[in-house]
């Protein structure tokens, strides 16, 4: 059965995860139950000044609402030609960016997801400078009086076939993505050699809440195996992770590639629900998710696999989500292992049988456990995905799910 924890306040959920010996914290969790905020009350509890220094200790790198928020457009009304999103230079990110010219990488990452018809360009905006009153700066040269010129920010144009544009919510989303995980493989890269002395040797934590929720789903996808392999480079490293979402196919494919990933050990996987009492008290309740647990988005899943099916765009992480499929229904069925569920599936007009189920078996453990890392290098053959196919076509014939539930969740 499931472990529930009760706790009277977010607080006490962020001391839970701090003093887990967890590598990996997986928390699947509704908007407005706190996520954000828990994310800020682990930053304030961990990044903290010492010895009553103005400079702040960093033992924490956060993702979420407010990293998006350090990105603003500028549209130009007037002409409607210029466009592009500024960043302060002397933020976290910005100056991160300035110090490690790590532009070329995130323009690199950003395609990954993209494609690369999109070029983003990087350049210095350079304004008047102005003192503490907002009065402007001249210098004195000789006879001269010339204005003194800072830059305190960046623009990046969107650009394709040399044109600019304004890409949408969802590219921009990447693009910011894009940023935070340039700067996240760097640190792991850095902390991962003994011979660095690095700039990010304090970091103790990584917290990433949401970084998909305007995305589209084979985004989705490709930023949760992603972040995975990410993760799985990290365990020379002493980095804990934090991570949050309310997006149900995020959080199963992160939770399969998890829990499938050798590199990755000491995970736990959590819901986390927000409960008004007839007193009005708020609880939160912390359950804990067991690798055999029908976690409730199965719904999910098979949307998704219905979309690919359909389509015919069949690839290695269907198979993942295929067996996270048949798990769940072994589980809610009694059955004790997950291989059973396919007993009576057909393929290719032959039924799978107990003289040859393992070979299926093997066939889905070996999609789920081998694939690819880089995520442009996923492509089965035309008999693999017809394989899968034919599976999820027959284990939908064979157990029918209640049609009321799928249009009700989906």
């Amino acid at each position: 059965m499931a472990d529930d924890k009760v706790f009277n306040t977010l607080e006490e959920i962020a001391d839970e995860l701090i003093s887990s010996n967890k590598k990996v914290h997986l928390i699947y969790a509704f908007n407005a139950t706190g996520k954000t905020r828990l994310s800020m009350i682990l930053k304030d509890k961990l990044n903290v000044s010492e010895n009553d220094e103005e400079s702040e200790i960093k033992k924490i790198l956060y993702f979420n609402a407010f990293t998006e928020d350090l990105f603003t457009w500028e549209n130009d009304l007037e002409n409607d030609e210029n466009r592009y999103l500024k960043y302060d230079k002397r933020t976290y990110l910005g100056n991160f960016l300035e110090n490690q010219q790590q532009f070329n990488q995130v323009i690199i990452t950003f395609q990954k997801f993209v494609g690369d018809l999109i070029v983003p360009i990087f350049e210095d905006i350079e304004e008047q400078a102005v003192d503490d009153f907002g009065i402007p700066i001249i210098d004195i040269i000789g006879e001269q009086h010339i204005p003194r010129l800072e830059s305190n920010f960046k623009s990046i144009r969107f650009t394709v076939d040399d044109e600019t544009i304004k890409i949408s919510r969802g590219e921009e989303r990447i693009f910011v993505w894009s940023i935070f995980v340039t700067l996240l493989d760097l640190i792991i890269e850095e902390l991962g050699d003994s011979e660095i002395d690095s700039d990010f040797q304090n970091f103790k934590y990584i917290y990433i809440d949401d970084p998909i929720s305007s995305l589209d789903d084979n985004n989705i996808i490709d930023s949760a195996i992603f972040l995975k392999d990410i993760i799985a480079k990290s365990g020379n490293t002493d980095l804990k992770f934090i991570l949050s979402s309310h997006q149900p196919l995020f959080y199963n494919v992160l939770y399969n590639e998890i829990r499938f990933e050798k590199r990755i050990k000491k995970t736990c996987f959590h819901v986390m629900k927000k409960v008004i009492e007839n007193n009005n008290e708020v609880k939160y309740i912390l359950t804990d998710v067991e690798k055999d647990s029908p976690f409730g988005y199965h719904l999910k899943v098979r949307e998704e696999l219905r979309r690919a099916v359909d389509s015919g765009r069949v690839e290695k992480f269907h198979y993942a989500l295929l067996r996270n499929l048949l798990e769940k229904t072994a589980t809610f069925l009694g059955y004790s292992r997950w291989e059973e569920v396919l007993l009576g599936l057909e393929v290719a007009g032959d039924e799978i049988t107990p003289e040859n189920i393992e070979l299926y078996a093997q066939r889905i453990d070996l999609f789920t456990h081998n694939r690819q890392s880089d995520l442009e290098f996923r492509e089965l053959q035309e008999r693999e995905k017809n394989t899968l196919i034919e599976l999820f076509n027959s284990f939908e014939k064979k157990y029918k799910f209640n049609q009321e539930e799928e249009n009700e969740n989906g």
